[in-house]
């Protein structure tokens, strides 16, 4: 910034100064001061304006001459207010708090979608390897379903291949539907329908989708105060119930395995009230160690790498998707008893157009 240029964006001072001297001129020789003291007076007043004109332009062009350097030198044009120092006059203070508001706004975007990016991604890979599994054992099953046929025309041992056949398919199944759900959650806002549903409704069409699972693992479904109205949208809140299933099966108990829904109302009648819903079953367990983690993503845990096939994911997504639909989810759990996963519904629908 050249002081000419700065002279041109300040000329209404440069008035201001120029029309002070000339009436103070005058008004001196009006009073009977001599013509010389007049305009000793005025170019005193002149040269004050040219003082105050030049040192501002000095304190100016530091800083703006170092914002125009630093925005076509710096590599991330974002960091500039790092670059820079704040100035002492009133406008480049705002302009310098204005820019690193900016800034810090912009490059908190620029991390969570790197971040979204790379859940994404890593994801997808881990997806990917495990969905070549049940297709690799599918296509072995159907290589053996024929040599597996009887010659007097027994059916029972292609009825199981095929059963063995139908469970890997629904392995496949299952991670398609993750990755379709991962990639809709950071869009969820665009995509659900909240309505009022019942507890009991949601959560036998979440075992009726699962069922053929609980069935192969003996795992037998118990419902407990489930006439219960909850704000949500069912797609999301089936798939999550299906999640938390699909979790509970993997680790079921050999014998007597059992998974109950229950629910309860907190706080009726007033503001805070909300809606529990807890599924509970009688599996191996979490240690208390491995609790605090059970929603990271990939985390399995000891059971989870005892031979499970376990991915780490399921429960991340059910945590990912509750965050995103102001539903809290907390997890309990005792080694060799059990594991519980509770989710907590605010009672007032507004709550969700809020979140």
């Amino acid at each position: 910034m050249s002081y000419w240029s700065y002279l041109k964006s300040s000329y209404l001072n440069a008035f201001i100064v120029a029309a002070t001297a000339m009436l103070c001129c005058f008004m001196l020789m009006v009073a009977g001061t001599g013509l010389a003291i007049a305009l000793l007076v005025a170019a005193l007043i002149v040269f004050a304006g040219i003082l105050e004109s030049v040192t501002s332009y000095l304190q100016r062009r530091s800083f703006y001459r170092d914002l125009s350097t630093g925005a076509a030198d710096v590599e991330h044009p974002l960091w500039i207010t790092e670059m820079i120092h704040r100035p002492d006059f009133i406008e480049g203070e705002i302009v310098y708090d204005a820019l690193r508001a900016i800034s810090k706004a912009a490059n908190d975007d620029v991390a969570e979608y790197r971040r979204q990016t790379t859940d994404y991604r890593e994801y997808v890979e881990t997806w990917v390897h495990e969905a070549k599994s049940p297709l690799a054992a599918a296509h072995l099953t159907l290589e053996n379903l024929v040599d597996a046929v009887p010659a007097d025309g027994d059916a029972e041992a292609v009825l199981r291949k095929a059963d063995a056949l139908e469970e890997e398919l629904d392995r496949v199944e299952g991670y398609i539907e993750q990755a379709l759900f991962f990639a809709r959650s950071e869009t969820l806002d665009r995509d659900y329908l909240i309505r009022s549903y019942s507890l009991k409704a949601l959560v036998t069409a979440a075992i009726k989708a699962n069922a053929r699972a609980m069935i192969a693992a003996r795992v037998a479904p118990m419902r407990k105060d489930l006439d219960i109205e909850v704000f949500t949208d069912e797609k999301w809140m089936e798939f999550i119930l299906g999640q938390l299933i699909q979790n509970s099966v993997k680790y079921a108990r050999p014998e007597g395995a059992v998974i109950e829904f229950s629910g309860r109302v907190l706080q009726s009648g007033q503001a805070d009230e909300r809606i529990e819903l807890t599924v509970r079953d009688n599996g191996c367990g979490v240690p208390e160690a491995d609790l605090p983690r059970v929603f990271d993503r990939g985390f399995t845990g000891e059971n989870g790498r005892g031979g499970k096939r376990s991915t780490g994911i399921g429960l991340y997504l059910v945590s990912r998707l509750c965050d995103k639909m102001g539903i809290s989810v907390r997890a309990d759990s005792t080694e060799g008893e059990g594991f519980a996963i509770t989710l907590v519904f605010p009672a007032n629908k507004m709550h969700y157009f809020e979140h």
